[in-house]
C-alpha cells in the first residue's frame, strides 16, 4: 500500500514498544501484517486474549492487537446533566503513552497494554446502518475516546478504511482526533468524503501539561498539510486552562487563535469545541501540577471543574477571539457543559443556535429528561 509514514513515528514505536501481542483471529489482518513489517525485529506473540499477557507486561510498553470487541458504535459517554453534542465513538486505539497530566487514562490505562482493534468492519457496518436509517441527520463519529486516533495509525493504517468506506455517505462526518502531527499517511487517501482531521490545540504556556504531544507549531503545520490534501479540520481547545488572570488567559489563547487563523482558512474548519480542564476524583491523586492549586468545585456529575463564573469568563474570552479572527465563523460549541453555562456564554442553548442546530439535532442532556434538568452552580 502506497502510504507515507514519517521516520519520527517509526522511531517512537521502536523506542516505546517492547512487546507485541496479537490474538490468532487478528494475525492475518492487513493492519497486523503491516505493523509486523514495520516493527521488525519485534515479533508478535500469539495469545488467546488479554488474560494471557503476563501481569508484568500489562503496561504501555506492550501492544495488544485483536479483532473487533464490544459495542461497534456508541454515543459519546458525555456527562450527566450536561448538554450532549450528539457525537458517537468507535473503539480503534485504547491507551495512550503521551502522558498529558489531565488525562483520565492515567488513572487506569497505564496498567494495561495499548490495545488496537484491527478489524474495523463491524464498526463501519454499524455506522452505515445508522446513517442510512436517518439520512437527513448528521452523524459525527470519532475514534479518539480511549486513545489518540493517529498516534498508532501510521503503524496500522486502520483509519484509511473508515474514510474510504464511509465516503459515499453525505451525512457521515468521520473524525480522527489527534495531538500528534502524524497525518502524512492519510494525505493521499481517496475518496475522502466528509472525513475530518481533528487537532487538539493549546497555548504554548500549557505545553508542559501535554507530555509527549507534538508542539503547537507542528500540529498547525499538520493541519495545513491536511487542508491542502482536501480534508476539513476540526479544532478542540480542550482543556482550556486559566493561565494567570483572565486578561493573561485571553492573551495566551488569542495568540493560538491568531496562529490558527493565519494557517488554516476558516471555511475549512468543520467545527471548534471548547472545554475547560476537568477531572474525576479517581484522577485527583495522580495530578501533581501547579494548576491543581486553582480553585475547583465538584459538579453534579462528580467531576472537578473551575467555578462556573470562571469557566464562563474563559469561554466568553475565547469565543470573542475566535469570532474576531475567523470569517466565516465555524460552528463553536462547548463540551460537557450545562444549559446554564451555554446561556451565559452564547445567550441560548445549542439547539436554538442556527450554526449548531444540525449538529445538536436530537441531542439531550445526559442523565435526565428535558423536563427534569436544572441549572447548577458547578
Amino acid at each position: 500500500m502506497n502510504s507515507l509514514i514519517c521516520s519520527d513515528a517509526i522511531a517512537f514505536y521502536r523506542r516505546t514498544l517492547s512487546r507485541f501481542y496479537v490474538t490468532a483471529d487478528a494475525l492475518e489482518l492487513s493492519p497486523v501484517e503491516r505493523a509486523v513489517g514495520l516493527l521488525e525485529p519485534l515479533h508478535p506473540q500469539v495469545v488467546a486474549s488479554l488474560d494471557e499477557i503476563p501481569n508484568e507486561h500489562r503496561n504501555l510498553r506492550s501492544i495488544f492487537v485483536t479483532s473487533f470487541r464490544g459495542e461497534p458504535l456508541a454515543p459519546c459517554p458525555g456527562t450527566r446533566l450536561h448538554q450532549c453534542c450528539n457525537y458517537h465513538t468507535v473503539d480503534l486505539y485504547a491507551g495512550c503513552p503521551l502522558g498529558c497530566s489531565y488525562c483520565i487514562m492515567q488513572s487506569y490505562r497505564e496498567r494495561t497494554p495499548v490495545t488496537v482493534y484491527a478489524d474495523p468492519a463491524p464498526a463501519i457496518a454499524a455506522i452505515r446502518r445508522q446513517a442510512l436509517d436517518a439520512p437527513d441527520r448528521i452523524l459525527r463519529v470519532g475514534t479518539g475516546e480511549t486513545g489518540d486516533s493517529l498516534l498508532y495509525d501510521p503503524l496500522f493504517d486502520v483509519t484509511r478504511r473508515y474514510i474510504v468506506e464511509l465516503a459515499d455517505l453525505p451525512n457521515v462526518h468521520f473524525e480522527a482526533k489527534t495531538k500528534t502531527d502524524w497525518v502524512d499517511h492519510l494525505l493521499s487517501v481517496e475518496p475522502k468524503g466528509n472525513a475530518v482531521i481533528g487537532f487538539s490545540l493549546n497555548a504554548d504556556e500549557a505545553s508542559a501539561e501535554e507530555g509527549k504531544s507534538a508542539p503547537l507549531a507542528r500540529r498547525l503545520a499538520a493541519a495545513v498539510r491536511a487542508v491542502a490534501a482536501g480534508y476539513r479540520v476540526a479544532v478542540h481547545f480542550d482543556p482550556l486552562f486559566r493561565l494567570g488572570d483572565l486578561n493573561q488567559t485571553e492573551t495566551h489563547y488569542a495568540s493560538v487563535v491568531a496562529r490558527l487563523a493565519a494557517a488554516v482558512p476558516a471555511e475549512r474548519i468543520a467545527w471548534i469545541s471548547l472545554g475547560t480542564v476537568r477531572y474525576p476524583p479517581a484522577l485527583r491523586d495522580h495530578i501533581h501540577r501547579p494548576y491543581m492549586l486553582d480553585e475547583f468545585v465538584v459538579g453534579v456529575d462528580g467531576k472537578y471543574r473551575y467555578l462556573q463564573r470562571e469557566r464562563v469568563a474563559i469561554y466568553q474570552a475565547v469565543v470573542r477571539t475566535l469570532c474576531s479572527a475567523l470569517a466565516p465563523v465555524p460552528p463553536i460549541y462547548l463540551c460537557m457543559e450545562s444549559e446554564a453555562v451555554w446561556r451565559r456564554v452564547f445567550g441560548a442553548t445549542p439547539q436554538s443556535i442556527p450554526a449548531l442546530s444540525a449538529i445538536f439535532d436530537g441531542a439531550f442532556v445526559r442523565g435526565v429528561e428535558r423536563s427534569e434538568r436544572r441549572e447548577e452552580e458547578g
